[in-house]
């Protein structure tokens, strides 16, 4: 039996060499770069396990051997000692897996809400002139808000975390850092999510140009807002510390896989620009409470304090974990090393840097050139693309290399994640478009189009993500990729489709909300009906590969859980 002081003696033979698997998926062979401490690590594809028996020996001490015993605080409780029922375990539980499985079906459940409610504002802009479905044009713009709510803070966001608390803390090869917060994190948003959506329901929203909306609901969409930047705030902070001081010893953050660098830099930037929403908010619930509304909490003024999260450039930063997601993927199915690593890490950093959209607050304009046109906002939306091309390059050249391995048919998942970023650089270049001054696209359904394209390859890009780890987050049964493939096809058909009838909506001058009424709508020129036809047949085939997509995932979940008993 050694002793401590020998272990210090004989650090160098008892080392044992390891290498970080980038993707952590089948078949990639460990050849990247030897890690520059003595770390153990499975290889053992599609594992995303750090091995149990890892030791790391320094010079001069001694540790212990890592196993499953894990010392209980005071509030736990032995498995086989606890009578707590399966709902009671889920609400008290801190395991990053079941916080997950929280996270990805709320998340994406809400996404497929968010997609009903734009489907329903399609069928009403089939006629510009009156009002058919609605009750008015406070009753479509309820809606319409409340879709871009759904898809952004209720919905990809919330599914990037699920991701972010399971893959990410293993690729970094540790354990999830403040659990309880992050169980905290996660129920907080979802209570705050709930809220959002019954305040919608109860004719509350975010304000209305009209101000038919009722004052308490609205209120109530405010505060379920809140809770849910809340929440949104804190799983970030966790994510970001399990990155920066959760990380095995001797690797750098160069040496991350792409997913948690682009994780990394996508929540510094959402610690940066939720605090600002909060802001916004705050001030709008205490300008309604009690007395008439001054400014800020003026039922016409609180969508406009808050809109600047869903347009250019903060809608970027929901892309960014995307990007990493598809090279990740692309690497590991390919089983060829991504060249250029360090370019890339500086080009999804960059892309971060320019996703930043907290200044970009249309009602704080001072007189004179509106801040979506001012030369930063321009710059920066112009910038981005290039930025994006390059990132698209390196999964090209990656592809170019692997094409061997993939076959004639490539996994499904790397299929989704291509379309991903495609779609990312086509939301760019619009992004481009829209902001320059003398086509004057600012209000037009221009930026409808920029929204659907990012936002559709967010949710495209986190599908791939799901399924790719979907193993180690649900199990091995169960798995559909002809059912998940038909799924992703009609996400993207449908984000297409939408995106590009809504850019052609926009240069004949529709407005990007339309009311119930041709003035509202811009006066759009001919041709327009037809588009939005076509928009909203999109939005029909994104709802389909949503409904889809969840149907796959049930049915994933049901086999490993029937499994398991």
């Amino acid at each position: 039996m050694f002793s401590c002081e020998d272990h210090g003696r004989h650090h160098g033979a008892l080392e044992s060499q390891a290498f970080l698997v980038s993707g952590l998926a089948t078949g990639i062979a460990p050849t990247r770069f030897a890690l520059r401490a003595s770390v153990g690590i499975t290889a053992d594809p599609p594992s995303l396990v750090w091995s149990e028996g890892a030791r790391i020996f320094r010079r001069g001490h001694c540790n212990r051997p890592l196993t499953r015993e894990v010392s209980m605080t005071t509030t736990d409780t032995a498995a086989s000692d606890s009578g707590s029922t399966a709902l009671e375990q889920a609400i008290t539980t801190s395991d990053p897996l079941v916080l997950s499985r929280i996270w990805g079906f709320g998340g994406m459940t809400a996404v497929l809400v968010g997609a009903v409610a734009s489907f329903l504002v399609g069928i009403e802009r089939l006629d510009l002139a009156s009002a058919n479905i609605f009750s008015g044009a406070d009753g479509l713009f309820q809606f319409w808000s409340a879709h871009r709510v759904a898809f952004v803070l209720l919905g990809a966001l919330p599914a990037l975390m699920a991701l972010a608390t399971t893959v990410v803390p293993r690729q970094c090869g540790g354990l999830l850092i403040f659990p309880r917060a992050a169980a905290m994190a996660c129920w907080i948003w979802l209570i705050g999510a709930g809220m959002t959506v019954v305040g919608f329901l109860v004719d509350g929203g975010l304000g209305t140009p009209g101000g038919g909306g009722q004052r308490q609901a609205t209120a109530l969409t405010i505060m379920g807002i809140l809770l849910v930047i809340g929440g949104l705030l804190l799983a970030s902070v966790c994510v970001v510390t399990t990155i920066v001081s959760g990380r095995r010893a001797g690797m750098g953050l160069r040496d991350l896989p792409f997913t948690a660098w682009t994780v990394l830099v996508a929540a510094t930037v959402w610690m940066g620009m939720l605090p600002v929403l909060a802001a916004n908010t705050v001030l709008a619930y205490v300008d309604l409470r009690g007395r008439p509304a001054l400014r800020f909490g003026a039922e016409d003024a609180i969508w406009e304090q808050v809109s600047w999260m869903f347009t250019h450039p903060a809608i970027y930063v929901l892309a960014l974990p995307v990007l990493g997601i598809a090279l990740d993927v692309v690497e590991a199915t390919a089983r060829v090393d991504q060249a250029n690593r360090d370019v890339l890490l500086v080009a999804t950093a960059a892309f971060g840097f320019l996703s930043f959209g907290a200044f970009a607050q249309t009602f704080f304009d001072t007189p004179g050139t509106p801040i979506a046109e001012e030369a930063l906002s321009v710059v920066a939306a112009f910038a981005i693309v290039p930025v994006a091309l390059a990132i698209v390059g390196g999964l090209a050249d990656t592809l170019r290399r692997g094409a061997a391995n993939l076959g004639s048919k490539p996994p499904a998942e790397t299929v989704c994640a291509l379309l991903a970023a495609l779609l990312v650089l086509a939301g760019t270049a619009v992004g481009a478009i829209r902001v320059v001054a003398p086509l004057e696209l600012l209000e037009t359904s221009v930026t409808g189009a920029h929204f659907s394209l990012v936002l559709g390859a967010s949710i495209l890009g986190i599908g791939a993500g799901f399924y790719h780890w979907g193993e180690e987050m649900v199990g091995p049964k169960g798995r559909r990729p002809g059912l998940f493939l038909l799924g992703g096809l009609a996400v993207a058909g449908g984000t297409i489709l939408a995106g590009v009838a809504d850019l052609f909506s926009g240069l004949l001058d529709q407005s990007d909300f339309t009311g119930v009424d041709l003035s509202t709508a811009g006066n759009p020129g001919s041709g327009v009906d037809g588009l939005n036809v076509v928009s909203m047949l999109g939005s029909l085939v994104l709802l389909g590969g949503l409904a889809l997509w969840m149907l796959v995932g049930s049915l994933h979940t049901a086999a490993n859980q029937k499994g398991a008993t």
